[in-house]
């Protein structure tokens, strides 16, 4: 069953997306009335959501200077891209035995439409559609509490600006080309071969850039 989304939820779910997106940087300050404002609701859920955003590793809480956004470090890059990878590998396999042609038919479209993207250099697309893609099996894993660590680990990783267009669309295009592997990998149900590709190849953080999943 779906559970029923509160105010504080919709806030979460708002900042959360900002600062991934890039909207909302590291070290930038939160500020609550701001965020009430621009929702048109009280300061309460913002509150809640601020601290319940500090307890997933997102925010910063200061006494009496309020929340700021999170930077990562490289150690810390390096420790969530090994977690995440084990867990996405997880999910990728789990979702095997529930995954229907539709949803191949689905994550071949985001593929193309990746693609497409990364040649127009439309990078805010591509970051979406990746997330998209990703989407697909994990919620097809039907492992609640998977999908909601998986949630909240990637959502540390925030849209970083790339000033060498060129390393961008090289790093992009290797990311596409790998998530062709993983469903090549699902429609053959080779949970292995998978499970290995999914967390030591595609979150091999050699292999990527810090924001690029």
């Amino acid at each position: 069953m779906m559970r029923f989304k509160t105010l504080k939820d919709h806030v979460y779910d708002y900042l959360s997306r900002k600062i991934q997106e890039g909207s909302i940087k590291p070290g930038d300050k939160i500020n609550e009335l701001d965020i009430s404002g621009e929702l048109n609701i009280s300061r309460t859920p913002v509150r809640e959501a601020l601290i319940e955003l500090s307890a997933s590793g997102l925010l910063i809480s200061e006494p009496r200077k309020g929340f700021r956004v999170k930077p990562i470090d490289d150690e810390t890059a390096r420790n969530l891209y090994l977690i995440i990878g084990s867990l996405d590998a997880l999910a990728a396999e789990q979702s095997l035995e529930h995954m229907e042609e539709e949803d191949f038919d689905h994550m071949e479209k985001l593929i193309q439409e990746m693609d497409e993207a990364i040649e127009k250099e439309d990078y805010d697309r591509y970051y979406q559609l990746q997330l998209s893609f990703h989407d697909v099996y994990t919620e097809k894993s039907n492992n609640e509490d998977l999908i909601e660590m998986l949630h909240t680990l990637k959502m540390r990783f925030m849209k970083q600006g790339y000033t060498d267009d060129e390393k961008l669309h090289e790093l992009l295009s290797t990311s596409n080309e790998q998530h062709k592997s993983i469903l090549k990998l699902m429609k053959k149900k080779d949970a292995a071969a998978l499970s290995d590709y999914v967390k030591n190849t595609h979150w091999d953080i050699c292999h990527s850039g810090l924001d690029v999943l």
